[in-house]
């Protein structure tokens, strides 16, 4: 057979394939030149039947000629070294499905078209500092067995690493203006963002980390997920920013979480999410809907101290705090805070100091299994703590409402002093174990106090 010159490679894309779905035809042709008398092109044969040198050149002369296609579709590289390249032509940059033995580097370089990395295998790094690429990115299902580094890129639209898995991400200081996806990922180590702007949706969800995430001082003009999310070390969110609201549910971080100064716009959905240490939420700002960990599970300390929720409520129902204190030391809610259903281990007092509830505080059906201690804690309407269980309580609260103590019981001591109640008290069926103090309390309005118990521990 006569040989036409063209390289014979075929890339055939699966139906099933997320990279190749949309692909018409669903067969890709090399449409470079073959090489040496053989029938496909540099980019298309073994490695080891090519020249390392001789292949980077011949890719880096084909990309920056602007009459060449720059698709490398399935192609097999030693490495890839595009290090500081600027295309003639907004035309793709594809390598799809290529095969590569060490490194990507696309450190400085400059790409006015798409760059499209999907199914990308690299036994080595993947380097991408200071990158400039002005239209979309996809790194579906990129595969890195060294580091993926993304340090102070900039991606003018939007970035997909759907799938991928690596070492370690570090992309501090990048831009992702169009928003950045890097769902159900795999990383072997830690996950750096810290101080990187996202102009759209940042997802993280179902991406599983052997190490950390930082997201410290990063910027997110729209909603960040990590929902779903496995995260073997610590979590910092110090400083962060996320305007469009905070999805955590069905997060687990075996250590840690820092997010002091944390502000977020639109609410955190924190449902059913597990802390493995201590969860330090100081100084955080949340305005609209609701801060809500709903059925989250809380091993280490949880600090809210200086904490101010602009939004609906402050809202723990049925979560479980199992080691050391829940502190809530001058917070502020404009909604209303939620204790419902708690449960305290006896190694974790809960603690609401110069606190300020702009709506009710409802704690019912919670078990304190050590100390409810609230000081100088003023509440704009309620205060429901029917039903529950405490060890020792200390209630100092201005309500402006009223106070439902049915049925509740404190095993330990209670202490009512510096409590101002407004409107009614029920404190029906309650039982106290020791006598309670109420020789300092205030109570303004009807006090419904039939068949309170009052006995010593062991019998009455």
């Amino acid at each position: 057979m006569e040989h036409t010159g063209r390289c014979a490679y075929e890339h055939v894309f699966d139906a099933a394939d997320e990279t190749g779905a949309d692909e018409s035809p669903s067969v890709w042709r090399c449409p470079h030149p073959a090489s040496d008398g053989a029938d496909r092109c540099l980019f298309h044969r073994p490695v080891e039947e090519t020249r390392p040198a001789a292949v980077t050149e011949a890719l880096r002369e084909a990309v920056e000629d602007d009459a060449r296609p720059s698709a490398f579709v399935g192609g097999a590289f030693e490495r890839i070294d595009l290090a500081g390249v600027t295309p003639a032509s907004d035309a793709s940059l594809d390598l799809r499905g290529a095969m590569v033995k060490a490194d990507i580097d696309l450190r400085d370089a400059t790409l006015d078209g798409a760059l499209r990395l999907d199914r990308v295998s690299v036994g080595g790094a993947v380097c991408m500092q200071r990158l400039d690429a002005s239209e979309a990115v996809s790194c579906r299902h990129l595969q890195a067995g060294d580091r993926w580094v993304l340090c102070e890129a900039r991606f003018g639209a939007r970035f997909d690493a759907t799938g991928f898995s690596a070492e370690t991400v570090v992309a501090t200081a990048a831009r992702f203006e169009g928003g950045a996806t890097f769902r159900k990922g795999v990383v072997d180590d830690d996950v750096s963002v810290a101080e990187a702007y996202f102009g759209g949706p940042a997802w993280f969800s179902h991406t599983r980390l052997d190490g950390r995430l930082d997201l410290g001082s990063a910027t997110c003009d729209h909603r960040l997920s990590l929902a779903h999310c496995r995260v073997r070390g610590d979590v910092v969110a110090a400083a962060a920013t996320v305007d469009d609201g905070l999805s955590l549910e069905h997060l687990t971080v075996d250590g840690g979480v820092d997010a002091t100064r944390l502000t977020v716009d639109g609410g955190i959905d924190a449902t059913t999410a597990a802390f493995g240490d201590r969860v330090d939420c100081t100084g955080l700002t949340a305005r609209g809907g609701t801060v809500d960990f709903t059925h989250s599970a809380f091993d280490g300390p949880v600090y809210f101290d200086n904490a101010t929720v602009e939004g609906r409520a402050l809202r723990f129902r049925s979560a479980r705090f199992e080691s050391g204190p829940a502190s809530f030391v001058r917070a502020t809610v404009d909604g209303g805070l939620d204790l419902s259903d708690v449960v305290c281990s006896a190694e974790s007092p809960v603690r609401l100091v110069e606190a300020v509830v702009e709506e009710s505080v409802v704690c019912d059906h919670a078990r304190f299994g050590d100390e409810l201690f609230c000081s100088g804690v003023r509440v704009a309407r309620d205060v429901d703590l029917s039903d529950c269980t405490v060890g020792t309580l200390t209630f100092g609260v201005e309500i402006g409402g009223r106070l439902d103590f049915a049925y509740a019981h404190v095993t330990d001591a209670a202490a009512f002093g510096d409590t101002v109640v407004h409107g009614p008290a029920r404190f029906t069926s309650a039982r106290f174990d020791a006598d309670p103090t109420l020789t300092e309390a205030t109570l303004d309005d009807t006090v419904a106090a039939y068949d309170v118990t009052v006995e010593r521990a062991g019998g009455p």
